[in-house]
């Protein structure tokens, strides 16, 4: 069992981060199961391994030439903290939204829970309003408070 203490399991964790964010953001999505466990939990549901994977195939559909910048990750005992950006052109149908060729960037923030080695729950909010507002699904006076 890893210590979440040790600094070789923090590197572990942001090691993990990375690739997931990067590699399979992309499409290296065979990766997931070595990264998600079977019960994992996103924001409180479990979707299990598929759940990561369907999320991301659903995204590059829509957005092929998507693309990751992770801009801040910490690691806090066995909890992993990411924030990045994504960028992509809205090329396909994305939550019911038809394409709109527009190109988006995205401000996304999870929170990673590790246990046994895998991520056993993901906590993540993503930028959504700003998504509908860059793609024209909801005009450009309309702010968040």
């Amino acid at each position: 069992m890893t210590n979440p203490t040790d600094p070789e399991t923090s590197e572990h964790y942001m090691r993990t981060a990375r690739r997931w964010f990067t590699e399979g953001w992309t499409g290296d999505l065979g990766m997931a199961s070595d990264i998600f466990g079977d019960e994992l939990r996103t924001n409180g549901t479990r979707v299990g391994v598929a759940g990561p994977v369907s999320r991301i195939r659903d995204r590059l559909t829509a957005f092929p030439d998507l693309t990751t910048r992770i801009e801040d990750m910490f690691v806090s005992g066995d909890k992993l903290a990411v924030t990045l950006m994504w960028r992509g052109t809205h090329k396909g149908s994305y939550g019911g939204i038809a394409a709109t060729g527009k190109t988006v960037e995205v401000r996304d923030t999870a929170i990673w829970h590790f246990r046994h080695g895998k991520v056993a729950e993901i906590l993540t909010i993503q930028d959504q309003f700003a998504m509908l507002k860059q793609i024209g699904y909801l005009p450009e006076s309309v702010y968040a408070t």
